[in-house]
């Protein structure tokens, strides 16, 4: 699904580059190649990078 369509980014490509220690919005499009143009999709983003936050910190607890 595409979530940034000025950009034509979809969630899977946002998703793995929210995958990092502590990524921000404007870093997670970096590693896409891009920049945010509209806004639009900046909460969509933001709340995928909570997400992979969720998951490390799930991770880190288990391991």
């Amino acid at each position: 699904m595409f979530v940034c369509i000025c950009n034509a980014l979809r969630d899977r490509d946002l998703a793995e580059a929210a995958k990092t220690d502590t990524p921000t919005v404007a870093e997670v499009f970096r590693r896409c190649g891009s920049r945010p143009k509209c806004g639009k999709c900046l909460p969509d983003v933001a709340q995928m990078i909570d997400e992979a936050r969720g998951l490390q910190q799930v991770f880190a607890a288990a391991g």
